[in-house]
């Protein structure tokens, strides 16, 4: 055997790396990194410029393109907030002034004919309500061309919805029993769709005032009925001085 020959055992054998391949970032791992670091792109004018985003339409646009598509969008949707903003506070300054308007020539009404015909002229000039019904309770009818009903009669056909007003509630609104409607409207009722009732409770249960649409959507459970509670608060007060 030669001693030139060079056993395998010598062979140099490389050694192996144990560093694992570093994880690729996720896309959320990189936005939050850059939600922390609003200032990365500081600096970076030739990476922002190699950025492209794509667009709606299938073409590539600019990072900067895009921020700027984005300012424009939320400055439009600011603008139609503002807009409706400002239409709400004129539509409250108009009913503040049209209830104000109302409750004044209510309360300097000498006798119970003066009540109604303001009444009426408010609420169909000033608020442009389609229907309106004042319906008293007494047992005997009252000297006057505001109807009457008696307490039993109203009871038997009102009776769940008198119960829901007495229990607390100021105003019910949405759509009506057809029977409701009929006693509520004896002439209209087939043109109704919605109604908001609220009770005359002072210092008795003496009334409702019914305010009705034609549209089925235009009183709903969901609306505000503020002015309406307000509204009966103010005539209830009126009425107990005439009867």
């Amino acid at each position: 055997m030669s001693d030139s020959a060079t056993p395998e055992s010598s062979a140099t054998i490389p050694a192996l790396s144990h560093e694992e391949p570093p994880a690729e970032l996720t896309s959320a791992e990189v936005a939050d990194y850059l939600q922390q670091n609003p200032e990365f792109f500081m600096g970076q004018d030739e990476l922002l410029m190699s950025l492209t985003l794509p667009h709606q339409r299938g073409s590539a646009i600019s990072l900067y393109e895009r921020q700027l598509a984005l300012l424009r969008d939320r400055n439009d949707e600011q603008k139609q907030r503002l807009k409706r903003l400002v239409s709400v506070a004129r539509d409250n300054d108009r009913l503040f002034d049209n209830s104000r308007r109302l409750v004044l020539a209510l309360i300097e009404s000498n006798d119970l004919e003066q009540v109604t015909e303001t009444l009426r002229d408010g609420l169909e000039n000033d608020f442009g309500v389609e229907f309106h019904a004042l319906v008293l309770f007494n047992k005997k009818p009252v000297n006057s061309s505001i109807r009457t009903e008696n307490p039993d009669i109203a009871n038997s056909v009102l009776g769940e919805l008198l119960v829901n007003l007495n229990g607390g509630q100021k105003v019910v609104c949405g759509r009506l029993a057809e029977k409701e409607l009929e006693f509520l409207f004896p002439n209209d009722h087939p043109s109704i769709g919605s109604v908001a009732l609220s009770p005359l409770n002072f210092p008795d249960s003496v009334g409702v005032l019914a305010l009705g649409s034609r549209d089925e959507n235009h009183f709903r459970a969901s609306m505000g009925n503020l002015f309406l509670g307000y509204l009966s608060d103010v005539l209830c007060r009126v009425l107990s001085r005439f009867l």
